[in-house]
């Protein structure tokens, strides 16, 4: 099973050029027919193919199927200056036992699990 899964495809304003100029201002696709046939693909507005249109994929992240750790440790140690500046630590070591409140601190770095990057895989 994938950890990504497309929840919505929408197509917005149409991108069609003759001769680098925009053939209409056609703001958002309507398609011409019922979902399945050929006539589907071609705009109400501007007669347009769909692939002239803008895609737009709204994705979600299937979280059920996945795996977390947590990698570097992102807390800015001098918030007083312009600059950012990180302590180093690459990855998240549990500082006590699952469950425990001391599992939520950084054995190497100190800090909150919370300033470390989380990533699903």
């Amino acid at each position: 099973m994938s950890k990504w899964k497309v929840t919505r495809i929408t197509y917005g304003k149409c991108v069609n050029k003759i001769d680098g100029v925009q053939k209409d201002y056609c703001a958002h696709f309507l398609a011409g027919g019922e979902e399945g046939t050929p006539e589907a693909f071609f705009c109400r507005g501007c007669g347009c193919h769909v692939c002239f249109h803008e895609k737009d994929v709204e994705t979600s992240y299937d979280r059920s199927t996945s795996t977390v750790s947590y990698t570097e440790c992102l807390k800015n140690h001098s918030p007083q200056t312009d600059g950012t500046w990180v302590d180093g630590c690459r990855e998240f070591v549990a500082a006590g036992e699952e469950g425990t409140p001391e599992a939520l601190s950084c054995a190497a770095c100190g800090c909150h699990r919370s300033f470390h990057k989380k990533e699903y895989w």
